[in-house]
C-alpha cells in the first residue's frame, strides 16, 4: 500500500510538474531553457505564454494545454519551414506567428494578432478571426468567423464560414463546398459555389474573372444573392440562383450562361447583352434584369451617345472618337466602382487615354456630355 501510495504522489508531481505555467523571459528559441522562466523547456501539454519571440527549430504537436500569445509576443520557426499541431488545449494569439504549416484538429482557437506565411492552415475546430491570417492555403471543416482579414492563394471551406459585416476575405480561389454566409466583402480571382451561399444585403461578392454556381454531382448548390455580386469574366448558373429582397444585384460583364433555375426577387444584368447570353434552364417571372446600377447605370444609356473607342483589348492607349459630340468628362472604372482614371475634357473630337500604370483588367469607360452618356466595357491586356 505505502509504495502504491509512492507511485500516485509521484505521478501526481510529475502532473503538477507538467500542468506549470512557463513564461518566457527572453527572446530565443523554444529548446532553450533560458527562454523560459523555469530555466526549463515547455513540453506537450504545459501552459505557455510568450511575451517575447521564440522560435521554433522542430516541428510542435499540442494534446493539451494551452499556447498564450500576448500582443508583445510572437512565435516563428527558424529558417527551415516548420509544422505546428493542435489537437486538444487552446491556442490564442494576440502576437504574430509565422509557421509555415498549422493544423489545428481540436481544441480552442482564438486569433485577435497576425498569423502569416502560412503555407497551408486545416481548421478543425472553431475559429472567431478578430486579427489577420495570411495563407496559401486555407482548409476549413469546422466554423470559422472572420471579423477582419483572411487573404491568400486557396480557400476550401467544408464546413461553416461566417464573413461578419467588418469581415474582409480576398483569395485567388474559393471552393464553396458547405455553408456561407456574407456580411461583409469577399473578393476573389475565380469562385465555385457547390454548397450554399447567403450573400445578405450588406454583403459584397466580387469575382474578378469565372464564377460557377453548381454542384455536379448532387445539383443542390443554391446561391442566395440579398446583396451585391460583380462577375469580372464569366458567370455559369447550373443549380438555383435565389433572391429573398428586392434591394439586390447580381452583376456579370462578360458571358453568362443559366443551366439551372433563376429563382425569387433576383437582380440579374449581363452587361452586355442585359439578360443571360445562354439560358437553358428556368427563369422565374419574378426575375428582373438591369434595375440596379451595376456600378454603370443602365438608364443612363436609354440616351447613347454614337461613340467609337478602339483598340480594344488596349496594351498601351486608347482612342476615343466622339464624332462631334461634346463630351465633359470621361472615366474609367473597375468592376467595383472604383474610378482609375477621370478627366474634364469639353471637346467633340478624338481623344487619346494613355495607360500609363492601370493594371491589366476588365474596366468600364464612361463618357458624359450635359446630358447623355456612353459606357463600354474596356479589356486592358
Amino acid at each position: 500500500m505505502k509504495q502504491f501510495f509512492t507511485l500516485l504522489i509521484s505521478l501526481l508531481f510529475v502532473t503538477y510538474l507538467f500542468a506549470q505555467t512557463r513564461t518566457t523571459i527572453a527572446n530565443g528559441n523554444w529548446t532553450v531553457p533560458t527562454t523560459w522562466d523555469c530555466m526549463c523547456v515547455p513540453t506537450p501539454g504545459s501552459t505557455v505564454v510568450i511575451n517575447h519571440t521564440v522560435t521554433l527549430t522542430s516541428d510542435w504537436g499540442q494534446p493539451s494545454g494551452s499556447i498564450t500569445i500576448n500582443a508583445s509576443g510572437s512565435l516563428i520557426q527558424d529558417a527551415t519551414p516548420r509544422a505546428f499541431g493542435q489537437s486538444g488545449g487552446s491556442f490564442s494569439n494576440a502576437g504574430f506567428v509565422r509557421i509555415s504549416k498549422m493544423a489545428f484538429s481540436g481544441g480552442n482557437l482564438i486569433n485577435s494578432g497576425v498569423i502569416e506565411s502560412v503555407d497551408s492552415l486545416y481548421l478543425a475546430t472553431s475559429i472567431a478571426n478578430d486579427g489577420s491570417i495570411t495563407s496559401n492555403n486555407l482548409f476549413n471543416s469546422s466554423v470559422l468567423t472572420n471579423n477582419n482579414t483572411i487573404n491568400g492563394i486557396n480557400f476550401f471551406n467544408n464546413s461553416t464560414f461566417q464573413n461578419s459585416t467588418s469581415g474582409s476575405i480576398q483569395f485567388e480561389n474559393h471552393f464553396n463546398n458547405s455553408i456561407t454566409t456574407n456580411d461583409g466583402f469577399m473578393t476573389f480571382s475565380y469562385y465555385t459555389n457547390a454548397g450554399k451561399i447567403y450573400n445578405n444585403l450588406t454583403g459584397s461578392i466580387s469575382v474578378n474573372n469565372n464564377c460557377t454556381n453548381g454542384d455536379t454531382i448532387n445539383h443542390d448548390a443554391h446561391w442566395y444573392n440579398n446583396g451585391a455580386t460583380t462577375i469580372g469574366n464569366s458567370f455559369t448558373n447550373i443549380d438555383t440562383l435565389d433572391a429573398l429582397i428586392s434591394n439586390n444585384k447580381f452583376c456579370v460583364y462578360n458571358n453568362s450562361a443559366n443551366l439551372g433555375k433563376v429563382i425569387g426577387l433576383v437582380n440579374f444584368c449581363d452587361i452586355s447583352s442585359m439578360t443571360f447570353d445562354l439560358n437553358s434552364g428556368i427563369i422565374s417571372a419574378s426575375v428582373i434584369f438591369c434595375q440596379s446600377d451595376c456600378f454603370v447605370s443602365v438608364s443612363e444609356n436609354k440616351i447613347a451617345l454614337n461613340i467609337n473607342i478602339f483598340p480594344n483589348p488596349v496594351k498601351e492607349s486608347l482612342t476615343i472618337n466622339l464624332n462631334n459630340n461634346l463630351v465633359e468628362n470621361i472615366q474609367i472604372l473597375d468592376i467595383l466602382g472604383k474610378v482609375v482614371y477621370s478627366e474634364k475634357v469639353n471637346s467633340n473630337n478624338e481623344i487619346i487615354i494613355l495607360r500609363n500604370n492601370i493594371p491589366a483588367g476588365l474596366y468600364v469607360l464612361k463618357a458624359n456630355t450635359a446630358d447623355k452618356s456612353f459606357t463600354s466595357k474596356v479589356l486592358l491586356e
